[in-house]
């Protein structure tokens, strides 16, 4: 289990994985608030909703300027003493 705690606290895919999951809910909770019930019939908008705004961990990882776990970690880590 720490494993994962580690995974998901330092990697690019457990960033995205934690926006996906917290957007999925939140689409849930909005289909539940306006019809009364939570009913799979909306788990396509869902799905591609969480998707799409999980993509912003995904292109972080692609900029070689950001130090958190872009392409620019390893510069940065490799400036650290």
């Amino acid at each position: 289990m720490d494993a994962f705690k580690v995974w998901l606290a330092t990697s690019v895919f457990g960033s995205a994985f934690k926006v996906f999951c917290g957007a999925l809910v939140a689409a849930v909770l909005l289909t539940w608030s306006n019809e009364g019930v939570i009913s799979f019939d909306h788990y396509q908008t869902w799905l591609i909703g969480a998707l799409g705004i999980a993509t912003p961990p995904l292109i972080n990882w692609f900029n070689n300027k950001d130090a958190r776990y872009g392409r620019g970690k390893e510069v940065a880590d490799a400036q650290q003493p």
